[in-house]
């Protein structure tokens, strides 16, 4: 019987060592958890104990592989990541455009028309140089196309068959119809003197070979 009632107060002492001590690994174990894992872990440790701890470890697993689904969705659908950082403005290059030169125009010299001779000529009978009646529509052709082209000129230049007469009669037979001719331009007509020049050529230039009678004539030739 003594020695029981020496045993219960060492059994007392040892319990209340026993429960001091697991009270202070309890508060070692709290303050250890409270300074383990991340700021959100930590959080969670100081609100929670026990096996609790675990659930909420469970549930914050879950939660990010929710956020990598949702990741992978965007992806999918091909929606802008809202968590990628913002792309940088593209410096713009600048294009240097070398100065546009004008083509060098060279002015192109005009190209004159070359002398013709008009295709109606005034005939004459032999040994006159009196203009016919029949023959004053042909000057009045000549005198429309000086008409028509102001900065023209014209050489009216007389002849004689080689058939009629001598050299020097049929020459200056070819110097009066001539000049009867660019009279009747000058007076009757209104062409400026200095637009039209006269020669003459007797009976040493034949311009109808094949034909006599017409060498007695005019020939109007026009300087464009």
């Amino acid at each position: 019987m003594k020695i029981k009632f020496l045993l219960l107060p060492i059994l007392a002492g040892v319990l209340s060592l026993s429960l001091n001590a697991q009270d202070i690994k309890t508060a070692n174990k709290q303050e250890r958890c409270s300074t383990c894992g991340t700021s959100r872990d930590s959080v969670l440790l100081q609100l929670n104990s026990g096996e609790e701890i675990i659930v909420v470890k469970r549930s914050a697993q879950q939660l990010s592989v929710s956020q990598s689904n949702m990741a992978k969705r965007r992806k999918y659908f091909d929606c802008p990541d809202i968590l990628a950082p913002a792309p940088r403005p593209e410096t713009p290059s600048i294009v240097t455009t070398p100065p546009t030169i004008a083509p060098t125009v060279t002015p192109e010299t005009p190209v004159k028309a070359k002398p013709f001779f008009l295709p109606d000529p005034v005939f004459f009978r032999i040994n006159k140089s009196v203009i016919d009646n029949s023959e004053w529509a042909k000057i009045e052709l000549a005198v429309d196309h000086l008409t028509k082209n102001p900065g023209a000129t014209v050489v009216v230049t007389g002849y004689a068959d080689k058939k009629t007469g001598s050299a020097k009669i049929n020459l200056r037979l070819s110097e009066q119809r001539s000049n009867a001719v660019a009279k009747a331009l000058e007076e009757k007509y209104g062409i400026s003197k200095n637009r039209i020049s006269v020669n003459w050529k007797g009976d040493g230039l034949q311009p109808f070979e094949f034909d006599n009678d017409k060498n007695r004539a005019v020939l109007f030739l026009i300087n464009p």
